[in-house]
């Protein structure tokens, strides 16, 4: 499962380099393991391979146990951005200098409307567990207000695709909109790395991460940042909002009735509190 699954495999093939595959993949399993785990060194794209490695094989337990019992398949993207991030974090820390205080910072954060004249789109995904997935976001201006919104039913399909459909959807519409200077913020850091990627992986979903990055490419100024699941809850309602729907996208001129609230909340800079491991 970790290696010869085809699933898996396409995994390892984005990341290991075509000269190291034919050992990679043929090697006996406890060589396999070993040589590995102990290779501290950079291979292709990762900067500590051992330790890339053993939360790979940690990530991929864990989607076979998805498979096994809840039937959720495995999804290579998510899982590549999953282990990057998670081994980068795990890299991060050994070798921070406060390491051994575990010190824990509380913050308060709010959402914040961009400076004049830039536009701010928020997007979400939301995943259901019996499969179902919807995207939603929304457009404000510098002052914090709506500008224009949307919604869309998608049907079966990841939160990883739901979340990068949000993100196309809502750069279309600001496009269509007029809007050519937009700040773009999602709860979601596996939609912000793959779009940073200079190139798109082989899978399914590169035609929607194409498209988007045509989108990017235009003649108009965008940015696209992180930003903390508490300060997005606006677009998290909007993909909430249209799991009662037709399938297909809904624009929304005007704030639906139950966000009107929650943007107020928002223009008073009502804040949240989060703790982070600094």
């Amino acid at each position: 499962m970790e290696r010869d699954c085809w699933l898996v495999k396409q995994f390892w093939l984005n990341i290991i380099p075509t000269s190291k595959r034919h050992s990679f993949f043929n090697s006996r399993l406890n060589l396999w393991l070993c040589s590995n785990l102990a290779v501290n060194s950079k291979v292709g794209n990762v900067s500590n391979w051992a330790v890339f490695f053993g939360v790979a094989l940690w990530r991929i337990w864990y989607w076979r146990n998805q498979f096994l019992f809840n039937k959720l398949m495995l999804d290579p993207l998510a899982l590549l951005v999953d282990v990057h991030t998670r081994a980068e974090e795990i890299h991060k820390l050994h070798n921070h200098p406060l390491l051994t205080r575990n010190i824990r910072a509380h913050m308060w954060i709010s959402w914040h409307p961009p400076e004049w004249p830039w536009c701010t789109l928020n997007t979400d995904g939301a995943h259901k567990s019996h499969g179902t997935s919807t995207a939603g976001g929304l457009i404000r201006d510098h002052l914090g207000r709506w500008l224009t919104g949307f919604g869309m039913m998608i049907g079966s399909c990841s939160v990883t695709v739901a979340e990068l459909w949000g993100l196309y959807q809502g750069i279309q519409l600001a496009w269509n909109s007029g809007i050519r200077r937009l700040k773009v913020e999602t709860d979601s850091l596996c939609v912000t790395q793959v779009v940073a990627r200079p190139s798109v992986l082989t899978n399914e979903y590169a035609l929607l991460i194409q498209a988007i990055k045509d989108y990017l490419k235009l003649d108009w100024h965008v940015s696209i940042s992180h930003i903390y699941r508490e300060v997005n809850f606006v677009a998290d309602y909007m993909a909430n909002l249209v799991f009662s729907i037709p399938l297909g996208l809904t624009v929304y001129p005007f704030p639906p009735l139950g966000v009107r609230a929650l943007l107020l909340h928002d223009s008073y800079k009502v804040s949240h509190p989060r703790t982070v491991v600094l």
